[in-house]
C-alpha cells in the first residue's frame, strides 16, 4: 500500500487590500446616507424647544401657525342674489372675505384658496372672488371643479 505524500502546505496569506477597500466603501456609504441632525429635532415636543432662560421663560410665548388644509369660498346664488360663504359661514360682502383671508395668511401659513361657485353665478363674480384672495395675499387660488362623471349624470 501506497501512502501519500505530505506536501507541505504554505502558510494562509490573507490580502488587506481588498478588505480594507470593502471597509471603505462601507464608510463613505455610511456617511452619505447618515442625517447629521440630532435626532430629538426630529419630532416636536417639549424636548425639542430650546429652554429659555432669565426674563425670557416668563414673557408670553406667540402659538404657533395654525395648519390650514385648504380654504373653500363659496359662492351661492340665493333668490338671485349672490351669497359668499367661507369654510361655510356666511361672509357679507368681499371687503369682510378679503379681511378675514389677510387674518389667516398673517398667520403665516399659505393654504390654497378653493373658489367653488354654483353653476348659476356669473363668471365676473367668480373673477371679482379670485382678485379678493389674490389682493388679500392668496398665493395658491384655485376653482373647484366637478369630476366628469357627474356631468354626465345630468
Amino acid at each position: 500500500m501506497r501512502l501519500p505524500k505530505q506536501h507541505q502546505q504554505d502558510p494562509l496569506e490573507v490580502k488587506m487590500t481588498p478588505m480594507i477597500d470593502v471597509v471603505f466603501l462601507l464608510l463613505v456609504f455610511f456617511v452619505w446616507t447618515s442625517s447629521f441632525e440630532l435626532p430629538e429635532y426630529d419630532l416636536p415636543g417639549a424636548m425639542a424647544e430650546t429652554p429659555a432662560t432669565g426674563s425670557v421663560a416668563n414673557e408670553p410665548s406667540t402659538p404657533p401657525a395654525e395648519a390650514f388644509d385648504e380654504i373653500v369660498v363659496k359662492i351661492l346664488v340665493r333668490d338671485g342674489l349672490p351669497v359668499i360663504e367661507m369654510g361655510g359661514q356666511r361672509v357679507g360682502s368681499t371687503d369682510e372675505l378679503r379681511s378675514k383671508l389677510a387674518e389667516v395668511i398673517q398667520l403665516g401659513v399659505q393654504p390654497p384658496v378653493i373658489i367653488d361657485p354654483e353653476q348659476d353665478v356669473a363668471m365676473r363674480r367668480a373673477i371679482e372672488v379670485y382678485d379678493v384672495a389674490r389682493d388679500a395675499g392668496a398665493d395658491r387660488v384655485l376653482y373647484a371643479i366637478e369630476p366628469p362623471d357627474s356631468a354626465l349624470q345630468r
